[in-house]
């Protein structure tokens, strides 16, 4: 069989590294992965760092009807009634709580 020092089975999900393929630690439990890849999943490899977009309520002027639901629904009083709904960007944290709450979906989350 193939070389590989991990201790457990080659397959499934026993304790140990497993035996893998070719020289080399496995991954992870009884799975090895071959040359190149080193101790593991934590040595070496890095993950994608994940870019976070803020998303903020928006009003849709055309749907928006001025009822009122959605200011006791935000929890950082970010909405107030003037002839539309209207937000406050600085306040809003983009929760969707008035999102969920209107009943025209005039209320929608985007980048800001």
């Amino acid at each position: 069989m193939p070389g590989g020092d991990g201790t457990g089975p080659a397959w499934g999900s026993g304790p140990g590294t497993g035996r893998g393929f070719g020289r080399g630690r496995g991954m992870g439990r009884g799975m090895g992965m071959g040359r190149g890849m080193g101790r593991g999943m934590g040595q070496g490899m890095q993950l994608p760092q994940i870019q976070r977009i803020p998303l903020k309520a928006i009003i849709d002027n055309d749907k928006c009807t001025a009822c009122g639901i959605c200011v006791p629904a935000c929890p950082q009083e970010a909405i107030k009634i003037n002839i539309i709904a209207e937000i406050d960007k600085d306040k809003c944290t983009g929760c969707g709580i008035c999102v969920q709450e209107c009943p025209n979906e005039a209320i929608t989350l985007g980048k800001f």
